[in-house]
């Protein structure tokens, strides 16, 4: 007998600014715990200093949906133009559905008012890659992002 496994529904809102230290609290533990192997653990312990993150939440507020498991923030995806600016999902919650749900939300908002879509990624960021390939994303691009010195992937769709 097969058993399948309970997924939590995943309830999707907009952001609100009482959002940005769940969400800067969030990311700052998934940056730290998978960003060091992809781009290095000197530029994500510097980025995490810099403050960028709850600042982006605050300056961003308004593009950003978040992702609920029973009251608790588990994720957020921000837009930008015909661009998903930004995902991330708990770590605990990561291949949940959370980030299917939050990107096909994304897709369904952005594809109202554009006709083809992108995104960004580290090359070397695996994991994202393999789930945006999944989803129908196709990698169009590789570059260096010059600033921080990162290699990087645009998809599209």
């Amino acid at each position: 007998m097969t058993t399948l496994k309970q997924i939590p529904e995943t309830d999707l809102r907009p952001a609100t600014l009482d959002d940005v230290e769940p969400l800067a609290a969030l990311s700052h533990r998934t940056i730290l715990a998978k960003y060091g192997d992809v781009i290095g653990l000197d530029k994500v312990q510097a980025y995490v200093a810099s403050g960028a993150v709850p600042a982006y939440y605050r300056d961003r507020n308004a593009f950003v949906t978040v992702a609920e498991i029973g009251g608790e923030v588990v994720g957020a995806c921000a837009v930008k133009d015909a661009t998903v600016d930004l995902m991330m999902v708990a770590l605990e919650r990561h291949r949940s559905g959370v980030g299917s749900a939050l990107l096909a939300d994304a897709e369904r908002k952005l594809f109202a008012a554009h006709p083809r879509l992108s995104l960004e990624s580290f090359r070397d960021n695996t994991q994202a890659n393999r789930f945006y390939a999944k989803h129908g994303w196709t990698l169009a691009e590789h570059f260096h992002d010059a600033e921080h010195d990162i290699p990087m992937v645009r998809f599209v769709k």
